[in-house]
Formats: structure tokens, C-alpha cells, sequence
């Protein structure tokens, strides 16, 4: 068995599957180019597909989610090595949305939500305000804010009434020229089962339909997850194998 690079590894896929989406590798900003196939004619024609990426916490390993078995049996085939990595195992479900109707945002019982918005550069010390209760957030901050690893990124954040303490937020990046990814969705634990989340996706997917992008749901891993996008309209397109 040998290892590959990255290039390699890419040109392989080309060959061997109906759909390529290629996706952001931080090292290799040359790879970030636009997908093979347009986002939604990856699930039409039910056809093999694979996206690569790394991850932002650790570009150090780079990521296959592919959806089909395939992959394994090229790797198998071609005889090379695993150099794909990622803390998952097993299979979870991705969902995109690609509607032209806008949603209201409500919560549970409660008036239309006004106290939302993007996070800016002077959020930064409500991003480490909650370091202990959500340590991730000074992370996604640094890198979505600060750095802006991706080309097309941000963290949407739902308030308190008063705007003194954040509820929730919802981090997305750019896969492609035409999507945009859900990173990262929390809602702090006193505030849960009130639909917050539900609010944050949605309003995430309606800034889309007015950009004209496709919201991409890459990793519902467990059922809440799955239930909280089918809720908002988004639609099944695959069980994400990754290794």
C-alpha cells in the first residue's frame, strides 16, 4: 500500500465517480475550485459522489464524505492507503435545501424574533465571554470572524431580548460557488427545546434564498439533528460515509 497526495487522490476520484464536489483543502488553496457537477445534480441521477475537504481546526488531515461503499473499493483497487481521516465513524445524514420561499422566524409561543444578526469583529468578547460553557465558539470565531479561512463565511447569533447574553449561533462557510454549508448550530442548554435552533436555520436558509445559494445540512449525525432540518424544509440527499 502507498500514500497519495492530495492532487492524486483527486484526479482518481474523477475517474472513478459520477460526481466530484471539491471543496476547500486549507493547504491548498488551489484546489478550492467550483464542483464538477452542479450541487443538486449530485443526488438526482442517484449517482456515486465524494467531497473533500479538511478541517478547520486541523488542516493537518484531510477529509473524505462520500456516498456509497465505492470509495472504499477504489482505494482498494488502485492499492493505496487510507490517508483519509476524520473522529466520525459509521454514517450520518446530509440535507440541502433549495427552495424560493422565505419562512418566518418564530419561536415557541413567543413574537417574531427580531434580536438576530451576524456576528462582527466586536463580538469578539462575547466569543470568549462563553469559552468555559462553549469553548468551540472562541474557535469558529477565530476562524470565521478574525482569519475568515473560507472566501464566503460567517456565525449568525440569536440574542436575549435585551441583547445582553447570546442564545445560540450558527456557523456556515462556502463549499462551492453556489453553496454554503451549516458548520456548526448550538443553543445553550437552559435554552433548549424552544425552537432556537430551528429559528437559526431557518434564518440561515432564507439569507440563502435571497443570495440565490443552495443551504447545504452536511452532517446530521443522530436524530434530533436530522429532525431539526427536515423541520425547516430541508431535503435528504445522501448517508454520509466518512472515515
Amino acid at each position: 500500500m502507498r500514500e497519495i497526495t492530495a492532487w492524486e487522490l483527486i484526479n482518481i476520484l474523477k475517474n472513478n465517480l459520477n460526481y466530484i464536489l471539491e471543496l476547500s483543502i486549507l493547504q491548498e488553496p488551489q484546489l478550492c475550485v467550483k464542483p464538477v457537477h452542479k450541487f443538486e445534480r449530485a443526488f438526482a441521477d442517484n449517482g456515486h459522489f465524494c467531497m473533500i475537504y479538511s478541517e478547520a481546526d486541523d488542516p493537518e488531515f484531510m477529509c473524505a464524505s462520500y456516498n456509497s461503499s465505492k470509495f472504499e473499493e477504489i482505494l482498494q483497487d488502485y492499492n493505496l492507503s487510507k490517508i483519509i481521516f476524520h473522529d466520525a465513524s459509521g454514517d450520518c445524514e446530509s440535507f440541502y435545501h433549495n427552495g424560493s420561499s422565505e419562512e418566518p422566524l418564530k419561536n415557541k409561543g413567543q413574537h417574531f424574533l427580531l434580536n438576530i444578526r451576524h456576528l462582527t469583529l466586536r463580538d469578539k468578547l462575547i466569543a470568549y465571554k462563553y469559552k468555559k460553557e462553549e469553548p468551540y465558539l472562541k474557535i469558529i470565531f477565530e476562524d470565521f470572524i478574525e482569519r475568515k479561512i473560507w472566501r464566503d463565511c460567517g456565525i449568525i447569533g440569536t440574542f436575549s431580548q435585551d441583547y445582553d447574553f447570546l442564545i445560540g449561533y450558527l456557523a456556515y462557510y462556502e463549499l462551492a460557488e453556489n453553496i454554503r454549508d451549516v458548520a456548526y448550530i448550538y443553543v445553550k442548554k437552559d435554552s433548549r427545546g424552544l425552537d432556537y435552533a430551528k429559528v437559526l436555520l431557518k434564518y440561515f436558509k432564507n439569507k440563502n434564498i435571497r443570495e440565490n445559494k443552495i443551504s447545504y445540512y452536511s452532517y446530521a449525525e443522530n436524530e434530533a439533528s436530522a429532525k431539526l432540518a427536515k423541520s425547516c424544509g430541508f431535503l435528504s440527499c445522501s448517508k454520509r460515509y466518512e472515515r
